[in-house]
């Protein structure tokens, strides 16, 4: 009975038009990378395909001094951070080199890698024009892939010999929907619940467990990211063991989650 109501209310729901249930407000982390002082201190990586000036110089947190920016002297050129461990990054910000606009980017790519050869295209900018001293530029788009590696590969800047970038940030999506505060949504009180876990690779894992085997997973993974407990948890696949054995679990390995959703039902 429980477990048709909310499919009721559910169904009201949708009927409602979309302005009326949530209210479209997409929120961003703060900039991922760590403020560089080399080009691998403190964490990740930072490299260019030619460095006039520095790579990390474009991390290192200061877009407000001439000095502090990466710069090459062949055009095009590319400028690389690659992460510790893969991010779904959706959001990047650009400052120009301070007094220099003319060599901030005006065409580009926006890259991911997972093994910085094979490359995927996730932004496009073309005809990027009337770049301002210390003020940035924000470009967003859609993504729902990890990559461990990320890019800016310019092709044409804006009519200097030299291409210089003062700043790169780059951001995660936080949430892409806020729930209208004048709507209250149904509160799962259920029994059982869908495990859905992200893998770093950008697999799913999908289990159907009672809510006691959820709370056990859940226990385990704070544990482990406080610093104790082992490095994995068997997961009991259940009605998804074929074949003739007596049981069948799937064991995660803590660094290897990304991201874990708990969807509560009743039968």
């Amino acid at each position: 009975m429980k477990k048709a109501c909310i499919t009721i209310l559910f169904l009201v729901l949708l009927s409602l038009p979309l302005s009326n249930v949530f209210a479209a407000e997409a929120e961003y982390s703060e900039n991922l990378i760590p403020k560089m002082t080399s080009n691998n201190l403190p964490s990740g990586v930072a490299s260019a395909s030619n460095e006039f000036s520095y790579a990390y110089r474009s991390f290192d947190g200061d877009f407000a001094t001439i000095s502090s920016a990466w710069g090459s002297n062949e055009n095009p050129a590319w400028l690389r951070y690659d992460f510790p461990k893969p991010e779904v990054i959706e959001q990047y910000v650009i400052y120009p080199q301070t007094t220099a606009t003319d060599r901030a980017p005006k065409d580009w790519t926006f890259e991911g890698s997972n093994d910085g050869v094979t490359w995927n295209v996730l932004d496009t900018q073309s005809n990027i024009t009337e770049w301002v001293d210390s003020t940035p530029k924000k470009f967003t788009f859609s993504n729902s892939n990890s990559y461990k590696d990320y890019r800016i590969n310019i092709t044409a800047n804006n009519g200097s010999q030299y291409i210089h970038l003062g700043e790169l940030e780059m951001m995660s999506k936080l949430s892409s929907s806020t729930p209208n505060p004048g709507t209250e949504e149904p509160t799962p009180n259920g029994d059982r619940a869908i495990l859905v876990v992200t893998m770093t690779t950008g697999l799913e894992k999908e289990f159907d467990l009672s809510m006691k085997e959820v709370n056990d997973f859940i226990a385990w993974y704070e544990a482990k990211q406080a610093g104790s407990g082992s490095a994995s948890y068997a997961i009991n696949k259940h009605d998804n063991n074929k074949g003739p054995f007596s049981s069948r679990k799937d064991y995660m390995l803590y660094d290897r989650i990304l991201t874990f959703e708990v969807s509560e039902y009743s039968k």
